[in-house]
């Protein structure tokens, strides 16, 4: 075999191999979708070109990586497209979820596929691609999920949900029940931990004195405060991190079930 012929089948070995074989991921196509996203579980979906690469890449990989290591039954897929008409790829796919007028440049896509919902009405993400953490945010505020991004705290994560699902009524009782598992919570591994705990607990605080239009009002302030460039880059983190707890409190999208 000649060199040069060697070299270019070796590099396109080494493209094929990237593009399927990255960490936590499960690669999908046309015959095994409905294999797996099967509504018995929730499924975040990936869908984007061949041999995507860059800071988009980049950030879907961090992100599967976090999922894998996490206990959540979560999945991350990833499913390749190409609305070529001389080469496509999973064009079933790219008809069902009504991608085929989508280029290269046009990806990637990401569906949200809820336990128990109707597999053919996704929800779609729409924020940045390229930021790990505010996939994973908008990953936990729609499914509830528990997957450890930096500030939450499993021992208080469930609490914050009962709190905000609990009548104004009974939020006192949680509060009192969440103050006792925030003391019991280890944080001497963490020197932020104690931040996190507290910051829960103030948040539940100030969702009795303002209601719970609270939480929303307070992601869409740290949010406007996380982007200008003039804010400290520490603080910016800080906010970053509040706005995970504060998705804790959110409740998780209801599933469409479509037809019974």
């Amino acid at each position: 075999m000649k060199p040069l012929l060697a070299m270019t089948l070796l590099a396109c070995f080494l493209v094929s191999t990237t593009a399927i074989s990255d960490k936590g991921v499960i690669y999908l196509d046309d015959l095994t979708f409905d294999k797996v996203v099967d509504k018995s579980r929730d499924v975040l979906v990936r869908f984007d070109k061949e041999y995507p690469w860059g800071d988009e890449h980049d950030a879907f990989k961090e992100l599967a990586t976090t999922v894998g290591e996490s206990d959540t039954s979560l999945l991350v897929v990833g499913v390749p497209i190409s609305n070529s008409e001389t080469y496509p790829v999973n064009s079933k796919l790219s008809a069902r979820y009504s991608l085929v007028a989508l280029k290269d440049e046009n990806l990637p896509r990401y569906k949200l596929f809820k336990k128990g919902a109707d597999t053919t009405k996704p929800i779609e993400y729409s924020g940045n691609m390229k930021q790990a953490k505010e996939l994973l945010r908008w990953t936990v505020e729609q499914t509830g999920v528990f997957i450890g991004i930096k500030g939450q705290v499993k021992e208080l994560d469930e609490l914050a949900r009962s709190f905000m699902a609990a009548v104004p009524a009974d939020r006192k009782a949680l509060l009192s029940q969440a103050q006792s598992a925030a003391d019991a919570v280890d944080t001497s591994g963490n020197p932020d931990a104690g931040g996190y705990v507290e910051y829960y607990i103030k948040t539940m605080q100030r969702v009795m004195d303002k209601g719970g239009a609270y939480i929303e009002q307070e992601m869409k302030r740290l949010s406007k405060m996380s982007e200008d460039k003039a804010v400290a880059a520490a603080k910016r983190e800080t906010f970053q991190w509040r706005m995970n707890v504060l998705a804790s409190f959110k409740a998780p999208a209801a599933a469409d079930k479509g037809e019974l």
